[in-house]
């Protein structure tokens, strides 16, 4: 009997100690997801906080710039109609006269509100900040046929395009010879490349390109114009993008439809 009974406690503190093993377990386990959670927490509450501090910082710096606008604006209007209205009254000759001259003045103030707005736009644009990256400006390309002998003229169809840019005028940029590609993109997504051409970075970057062009880039607006030979195949009717490229960089895009 008392054997029976030393055998039920020995069984009773074994079921204890796993059930006591289990709980430690479980316990360390939720306590290291909950630690984890808390530390997640706090980094998502400053990430929230550090972005929140930001934009209220955006919004002040927005705020302070519309009202500084809003009193030149006033102040520029208030000058464009100062001019008493006590000294004009004798001027008119009949109620029709004043009219026609109060109409007048207010086209004039419509105007000036106007060229003080474009003013503004371009002083805006003038004081937008470059980076040291090339920007191809105005592209466009127009498809080339050629003619022989030998050409049936009922199944003309383009062979080449000719495609222009600008190289915008930026200070920024280092002067001398760059080297510029030129990419068309079919409307099925296919890159035309009658040569399979295409050029590789130091990072194993590849640029699958149509046509290249090299010019002297002096700092200012430079002209800049290639062919590029078309593949029969991909030549299909729709619209195609012209991507200009240099350094790996997109410095211009245009649409052809054909």
């Amino acid at each position: 009997m008392a054997l029976r009974k030393n055998k039920i406690t020995k069984i009773s503190i074994l079921v204890l100690l796993l059930l006591s093993l289990f709980l430690g377990v479980k316990y360390y386990k939720v306590s290291d997801d909950f630690n984890n959670y808390v530390q997640n927490s706090e980094l998502e509450s400053k990430v929230l906080e550090s972005q929140l501090t930001e934009i209220l910082h955006k919004y002040d710096s927005v705020s302070a710039k519309n009202k500084i606008d809003s009193i030149r604006f006033s102040e520029e209007l208030k000058l464009i109609g100062s001019e008493p209205v006590v000294n004009n009254i004798s001027k008119f000759k009949s109620s029709e006269d004043s009219i026609v001259y109060y109409a007048k003045q207010q086209q004039n103030i419509r105007r000036s509100v106007v060229g003080i707005s474009a003013n503004n736009v371009v002083s805006k644009e003038r004081n937008t900040p470059k980076t040291a990256n090339l920007t191809a400006l105005n592209v466009n390309a127009k498809g080339v046929k050629i003619y022989s002998d030998n050409y049936n003229l009922s199944e003309a169809k383009i062979q080449q395009l000719r495609v222009c840019f600008t190289l915008e005028e930026n200070q920024m940029v280092v002067s001398g010879n760059k080297t510029i590609y030129v990419q068309v993109v079919n409307p099925k997504n296919q890159i035309i490349s009658s040569e399979n051409t295409f050029v590789e970075s130091d990072t194993n970057i590849k640029l699958q390109y149509s046509a290249s062009v090299t010019t002297n880039y002096q700092k200012h607006d430079t002209d800049v114009c290639t062919y590029v030979n078309l593949e029969q195949k991909k030549t299909i009717k729709g619209k195609y993008k012209i991507n200009i490229y240099h350094d790996f960089v997109k410095i211009g895009t245009a649409i052809f439809e054909y």
